[in-house]
């Protein structure tokens, strides 16, 4: 069973999730936004809702974050560190396949990897490394700043 705190937490998850995903489905019901829509509108709507979306979630993080014990703190941290740290180690195979052409080998009928889908692809990855690596940077910065 779980105890008092548990419950806590899992509390600020499933509004952190509830919330996120009520923010999204808004901004695309109250404006109308399709994917078949490609205008101004619709990028600038859903990235705005994403803004909201993602420090909604990190609001609701940070404070389930703060209901946890010292242990399970410490545990998520070493977790979140070298799992994905490893994860995103071991995404770089993933990558070198793909970029390969391994999909096309796989399955030659459905996977054309031509230069812009690449392209696509390329950029897609490097936004899961960079911004992970940036955001660590930043806050070591931070923290270095902060504890002298």
């Amino acid at each position: 069973m779980f105890d008092r705190r548990t419950l806590h937490v899992w509390k600020f998850i499933l509004a952190a999730w509830g919330g996120a995903f009520a923010v999204m489905l808004t901004a695309r019901f109250l404006f109308k936004t399709s994917a078949a829509d490609i205008g101004t509108s619709r990028v600038m709507i859903t990235t705005v809702a994403a803004m909201i979306a993602i420090g909604w979630t990190f609001w609701m993080a940070g404070l389930a974050f703060r209901r946890l014990d010292e242990f399970q703190r410490e545990a998520g941290k070493f977790a979140w560190y070298w799992g994905g740290s490893m994860g995103i180690a071991f995404s770089a195979v993933g990558y070198t396949f793909i970029r390969l052409g391994g999909l096309h080998w796989l399955d030659p009928a459905d996977f054309h990897l031509g230069p812009d889908l690449y392209r696509a692809f390329q950029i897609g990855y490097l936004l899961g490394i960079g911004c992970p690596v940036a955001g660590f940077l930043l806050v070591r910065l931070w923290w270095q700043a902060a504890k002298r």
